[in-house]
């Protein structure tokens, strides 16, 4: 037998020692949103890259495009792009360009991996100076599960090594036919556009905290997000390039005090002073904090109540069905990593100290350039999580002093409380100069006066007060993509004679509406102009028409006869003109509150039915 005999034990793998090493790679990565994470993160570190070596030569821009039909993703960004040469060796594990000195995130060489083994297409076409490579792979996913035996390959089909102006370089990437591991409330893909924004924002690269910790830094990259639906329904949204603060979402800005500020005021006030300035404020502050050798940027927001987490949840239309039948708000307290201006998305509980009631009330941001992260983005190592929760407890205690005047219902003297009693008695008189609604069936006394609220809240009181009759709210509020979700479910025999095969069935009818609250019904010419979808709002409920605007736009007004009434209570049918394109979707009910309490008043009501 022969003896010093070399063997090349590392090279060229077995298939099963690959297909392992793949799954652990994708293992490794244990949230839905992952898949965004990393293609975000090699856009913006792309962009970073043609920056570094070209500087601002160009407007710089990532489109992304979330398909719910085929499932897919792509996204395309004008970064340095890849080296046609070097496509085939980047895409394999732990390969990577990225270096230190080049200040950009990614470095451990197996997100692209992750992208590719988690579909079973892979399409990219990047444009370097250096020239112009386009391939794709097939079948990654079902080879990593073991469904097939030929291994994925890169398949070329266009290659040049034509010299690029650093204007022309891009790279799109194209990933079909994506399945994971998450439950179906989780996927992406089961997401509406407000939660796809919300998870760019705060869980990828996209959202920039360079503007948290210098409010004069600008980050130049034009970001858009383009989501189709099941029905093939295509709609583009502007996404701001900046990490999404709970503050954004507070109504009035004087309602959130800058913890510094306060802290210079606060020396000279009275307890009653404080709170009369803080009481159901929010507080922020941003700084530094420096352990040995590392510096550590924070962002914390503290409210006077937990509760105000569900109210920037329903403004920003943040709430998600967990498939139990419970909701959730996706925005809420805690401790969240951020490392070189981009979030991870990595979510810590405090380490409970002091008051630890308070903890539900913070929101803190901690962003540690020298952050290691253990393989894909799963967790960051013990000794770091437990520095960072050892800083927020720091952080908390900074705060937490000032959480009485924040929930104790301010003092007034009597000089102000004089002043406020004679503001609110000519607020009354005013009031009482108003027109009066004069129906005793409902508590609501007043015309709305150009309020939509007040339109809102007469149309629930003659619902409560049975005088409307199969209208039934799921969910309505401000800032949701229309106002009022709902049920209509009426008795067959109460709808118009118009719809006779349906009033034969006999028994209830019980369908899906959509409602849009406007004081004039006009208004809604506004609102399809900011892109609300005419095709989804079933019926318009007003206090009046407008009928002035609705001619100046070509919109015809017809009066409904109790034969023709679909809606119960609706009196009108606006008719948008052909010109529109609309066809059968150019007809919109309506329903004026004006008109049917008159009715009401002259014992009509039963003659719109």
């Amino acid at each position: 037998m022969p003896s010093n005999v070399e063997h090349d034990f590392l090279s060229n793998p077995p298939q099963t020692i690959l297909r392992k090493e793949m799954q652990n790679i994708c293992d490794s990565y244990n949230h839905s949103w992952d898949l965004l994470a990393e293609i975000c993160q090699n856009s913006v570190d792309a962009i970073k890259l043609h920056k570094n070596r070209y500087g601002s030569i160009k407007k710089h821009e990532i489109k992304i495009t979330i398909n719910k039909q085929n499932r897919s993703i792509t996204i395309r960004d004008t970064g340095i792009g890849i080296k046609p040469d070097k496509v085939a060796e980047l895409m394999g594990p732990h390969s990577t360009d990225k270096c230190a000195e080049d200040q950009v995130v990614g470095e451990k060489g197996v997100g692209l991996t992750y992208t590719i083994f988690i579909s079973n297409l892979y399409k990219i076409k990047t444009n370097s100076i250096e020239g112009f490579f386009e391939g794709e792979v097939r079948n990654a996913r079902i080879w990593k599960e073991g469904s097939i035996d030929e291994i994925p390959k890169l398949i070329q089909s266009s290659f040049s090594l034509m010299v690029n102006t650093p204007n022309d370089t891009y790279t799109e990437i194209y990933i079909a036919d994506i399945d994971t591991k998450f439950e179906e409330s989780d996927e992406i893909f089961n997401q509406s556009p407000e939660v796809l924004e919300f998870i760019l924002r705060t869980k990828t690269a996209i959202g920039s905290t360079v503007r948290i910790f210098n409010p004069e830094a600008t980050n130049s990259i034009n970001v858009s997000l383009t989501c189709i639906s099941e029905k093939g329904e295509r709609k583009t949204f502007k996404i701001e390039p900046y990490y999404m603060l709970p503050e954004e979402y507070i109504s009035h800005k004087k309602d959130v005090i800058k913890l510094s500020e306060f802290k210079e005021k606060a020396a000279v006030l009275s307890d009653a002073q404080k709170e009369k300035l803080l009481y159901k404020k929010c507080m922020t502050n941003a700084g530094v904090i420096e352990r040995g050798t590392r510096k550590i940027k924070y962002y914390a927001f503290f409210t006077h109540s937990r509760h105000v987490w569900d109210t920037i949840s329903n403004m920003a239309n943040l709430i998600t069905d967990n498939g139990v039948d419970e909701e959730t708000h996706l925005y809420s307290y805690g401790i969240y990593i951020s490392t070189k201006g981009m979030p991870t998305g990595i979510r810590l509980e405090p380490k409970f100290k002091g008051e630890a009631a308070y903890w539900p009330n913070f929101y803190i941001l901690l962003e540690d350039d020298s952050i290691i992260f253990d393989l894909g983005r799963k967790t960051i190592p013990e000794p770091t999580k437990k520095l960072f929760q050892k800083i927020c407890n720091d952080i908390f205690n900074s705060f937490i002093k000032y959480k009485p005047y924040m929930s104790s219902e301010p003092s007034i003297d009597t000089p102000i409380s004089a002043v406020i009693e004679h503001e609110k008695n000519t607020f009354f008189q005013e009031l009482g100069k108003s027109n009066n609604l004069n129906c005793d069936s409902i508590n609501y006394l007043k015309h709305p006066s150009t309020q939509e609220a007040g339109v809102s809240a007469i149309f629930h009181e003659l619902v409560g007060a049975k005088i409307l009759k199969g209208y039934y709210t799921l969910r309505s509020g401000y800032k949701m993509a229309y106002d009022l979700w709902g049920k209509y479910k009426i008795p067959l025999d109460l709808i118009g004679s118009n719809y006779a095969n349906l009033r034969a069935q006999r028994g209830i009818l019980d369908v899906d509406i959509i409602i849009e609250f406007k004081y004039f019904a006009a208004d809604i010419i506004d609102d399809l102009e900011d892109n609300k979808f005419f095709r989804d709002i079933d019926l318009i409920v007003c206090w009046d028409l407008n009928e002035e605007k609705l001619q100046k736009n070509i919109i015809q007004v017809d009066i409904l006869n109790r034969n023709e009434v679909f809606y119960y209570g609706s009196n009108y049918m606006l008719t948008w003109p052909a010109s529109k394109g609309l066809g059968d979707l150019g007809k919109k009910p309506v329903l004026s509150l004006r008109t049917l309490l008159d009715d009401l008043k002259r014992g009509k009501i039963e003659t719109n039915i």
